[in-house]
């Protein structure tokens, strides 16, 4: 076993939820690499250094904070409700080009067929 294989199952071999084989392979892997073996080593050492116990007080402070912010909410500003936008030219931009696009739409739309005498020829029909 490589050392990005048994990286990977590091965690699980931590857990003892491998495979048996799988255990093995890990275990002979860590006994001959010191890397792997520092890199097991060092979160259980992380973890017990990056845990601290909370103050004594922290329930009673959490309660006080909690009452205060219910006591006096900050006001709220009103929500601005702007129905037409103030600045009028992107919206004649916008009428143009739907104007543009559906005059493009209506010009390039199904052309009207003729035959050969001239008479109008219902779409799809042939003569």
């Amino acid at each position: 076993m490589n050392c990005h294989a048994t990286r990977a199952v590091l965690d699980l071999h931590a857990e003892k939820r491998l495979t048996p084989r799988r255990e093995k392979a890990v275990t002979a892997h860590l006994a001959s690499c010191a890397d792997c073996r520092a890199r097991t080593a060092a979160p259980t050492a992380v973890a017990a250094s990056a845990v601290k116990a909370p103050a004594g007080d922290f329930k009673a402070r959490l309660a006080a904070s909690l009452k205060n912010a219910r006591k006096s909410p900050e006001p709220r500003p009103e929500p601005e409700l702007a129905l037409w936008p103030r600045d009028l030219s992107g919206v004649a931009l916008a009428a143009a080009a739907l104007a543009v696009i559906a005059l493009v739409i209506g010009w390039s739309g199904v052309p009207t067929q003729f035959g050969a005498e001239g008479a109008e020829l219902a779409a799809g029909r042939t003569p």
